[in-house]
């Protein structure tokens, strides 16, 4: 028979605490590894079981967040309310240490109590205060680039092109109706856009009230900044009274004309002349859109094609002038112009200029007379000569006649004649008059010159009034 042998022993107070500390491992390994010892501490049972915010205020439809923590995460938790209909939970039990509530409509300010009750039977609550929202719409960004520069892509809803205007509204409401004169602040959160204070725009702010019409709508202008690269920026509308707000986003881009986001317009001028081998002068304008101004531009003919400014302002759109004189030329001239951005971004423009297609017209005759005044003595003569210039194949011909000398009873005193252009004029013996003339004074006979082809000229011939 065996016999029972009983024995017995003693541990240390350091292998005491050995056993312990495996003990409590082999008790919490689901929960920790205690390979590090450490303990989180919005976990730790140590720490209270709570829920928070303790104390919110909310706002009607936008969700509010709760965080659970400490009494050692003992979920899934158990979520009540202690008005449902104010503020709905979810049905069950959730397993999140966060979650959200939406609260519902109100008319005026309600207060709510929200308990969280863990596995263990710890309860934790909270409470928010739920208030009218009257932001409860969408806040809408459209852009307004001027439609005269072709740039549809700046009008579209949810885009404002850098250097351009938008418009900002947003409707708000109480229980579903307008809600007019309310304060609403609209404030830049992110992004190159300011809003305009004066009504001349030239002056502007991150940050601006503006009041409900009878519609309920709040509306303010807003530019983007100019030469900006494409980004999302984002705005927030508060109702300014009960503090609710509301959040939105939208992009920034760089005006795009044809679908190019760096351009010009026109991309190419064409300037025809009138008459063949002829080309024009002239002056045209390009437009400079998109890119990152300053703008640097370059002709490829220098001295013919004469660029002003060579370097822009910091302007988007920029502009850029041409002038370029008349030349005689026998076919089309082209100029090429690199237009480069502040970031190396290359357009490159065109300027075509062709010879016209017409021949030019004749020119109209001419006739000169030279000299155009003659002084002629007793029995002398003088004479002029009368050339016709003309396109014309037909030689005209120049005939002349005595217009006046003096009166007409002394007509024959001077005699003209035309030969080939040659006029000559011959003082004959006789004496003007009557009255007789004094002495040594002396008369003019006024001829007149034509060609049938051009305006007649005269030529004046001066006599003395006695000849014996």
């Amino acid at each position: 028979m065996a016999e029972a042998v009983s024995s017995s022993f003693s541990l240390s107070p350091v292998a005491r605490r050995s056993l312990a500390i495996v003990a409590i491992c082999l008790g919490a390994a689901v929960l920790n590894s205690c390979g590090s010892g450490a303990v989180s501490s919005s976990s730790s049972p140590d720490i209270a079981f709570s829920i928070s915010p303790v104390s919110t205020t909310s706002y009607s439809g936008v969700p509010v967040t709760f965080t659970i923590s400490g009494g050692g995460l003992r979920g899934p938790y158990q979520v009540t309310s202690s008005n449902a209909s104010l503020l709905p939970v979810p049905p069950g039990t959730i397993s999140a240490t966060q979650f959200s509530l939406t609260p519902s409509v109100v008319s005026s300010s309600q207060s709510v109590t929200i308990s969280v009750r863990d596995q263990v039977g710890a309860v934790a609550t909270a409470s928010t205060t739920i208030t009218p929202n009257f932001i409860g719409g969408d806040i809408t960004v459209t852009g307004t680039g001027p439609a005269t520069t072709g740039l549809a892509a700046c009008q579209a809803t949810g885009v404002v092109c850098a250097g351009q205007t938008g418009t900002v509204k947003l409707t708000v409401s109480s229980l579903g109706a307008p809600a007019a004169g309310r304060a609403v602040r609209f404030d830049v959160v992110q992004g190159a856009y300011r809003f305009p204070t004066n009504a001349a725009q030239t002056t502007f702010a991150t940050s601006i009230t503006v009041t409900s019409d009878e519609r309920g709508v709040a509306s303010t202008p807003l530019l983007a900044d100019t030469g900006v690269p494409f980004q999302i920026a984002t705005i927030r509308a508060t109702d300014v009274v009960s503090g609710a707000f509301r959040t939105s986003t939208f992009f920034i881009r760089q005006p795009t004309v044809a679908g190019a986001e760096f351009t010009t317009v026109p991309t190419q001028w064409t300037v025809s002349g009138t008459y063949k081998t002829e080309c024009p002068g002239g002056v045209v304008d390009y437009l400079i859109f998109g890119g990152t101004p300053p703008y640097t531009i370059r002709s490829s003919v220098p001295g013919f094609a004469n660029i002003f400014p060579s370097v822009t302002n910091v302007e988007n759109p920029s502009r850029f002038t041409v002038t370029f004189g008349a030349s005689t030329c026998a076919a089309d001239s082209s100029v090429m112009f690199t237009v480069t951005d502040a970031t190396g971004l290359t357009t490159l423009p065109t300027l075509t200029i062709k010879p016209g297609t017409e021949d030019r017209p004749a020119p109209p005759p001419t006739m000169t007379l030279s000299p155009t005044s003659l002084t002629v003595g007793c029995g002398q003569q003088g004479q002029s000569l009368a050339t016709v210039l003309t396109t014309s194949s037909t030689t005209p011909v120049v005939t002349a006649s005595l217009g006046t000398a003096v009166n007409p009873s002394n007509a024959l005193l001077v005699t003209v004649a035309a030969s080939g252009g040659l006029i000559t004029v011959t003082r004959n013996s006789g004496t003007v008059g009557p009255p007789a003339p004094p002495p040594g004074s002396t008369v003019t006979a006024v001829i007149t010159v034509g060609s049938g082809v051009t305006p007649t000229q005269t030529l004046s011939v001066v006599t003395p009034a006695v000849c014996p």
